[in-house]
């Protein structure tokens, strides 16, 4: 490992010379002097590759998380169509189904939307979702 790698990795970890130096084992002007030299000791290339691993690590779950955030902000607004799968034991919930093989639930009045019904929603929280669109009488869509 070079030695701007390392002092690169050392600055993400928010660690300095001696922070490292206790990690390491040695004293700090060890370290110092290794960094100045540009001679890393096997043991202080293990630690800082180990360091950069986690560090890549951290960012790769952040990214995720970001990316799952972002997806759900999306989706929260849009309107979408889902068709009626189940009739659960509670007579106010209705189960749906998206054309991506998602699912989700959303409130109905009892002997509403029986299976088979295709129904506008849209996302209120997690899977609960809300009606929306004009249904005639026999809870077809107009």
């Amino acid at each position: 490992m070079e030695v701007d790698q390392a002092q690169e990795v050392l600055k993400r970890a928010c660690m300095n010379y001696t922070e490292f130096s206790k990690l390491v084992g040695v004293k700090p002007v060890t370290v110092r002097l290794a960094f100045s030299g540009k001679r890393l000791s096997k043991k202080m290339v293990s630690l800082l590759e180990d360091l950069a691993s986690m560090q890549r690590d951290e960012d790769a779950k952040e990214e995720r998380a970001s990316i799952k955030e972002g997806m759900i902000k999306q989706s929260m607004g849009e309107v979408r169509l889902a068709k009626v799968y189940m009739l659960p034991a509670n007579p106010y919930l209705r189960f749906i189904e998206f054309d991506d093989g998602t699912h989700g639930k959303f409130r109905a009045k009892p002997g509403r939307f029986g299976l088979g019904s295709v129904v506008k929603v849209k996302r209120e929280d997690k899977d609960m979702y809300t009606l929306e669109g004009n249904y005639d009488g026999k809870d077809r869509l107009v």
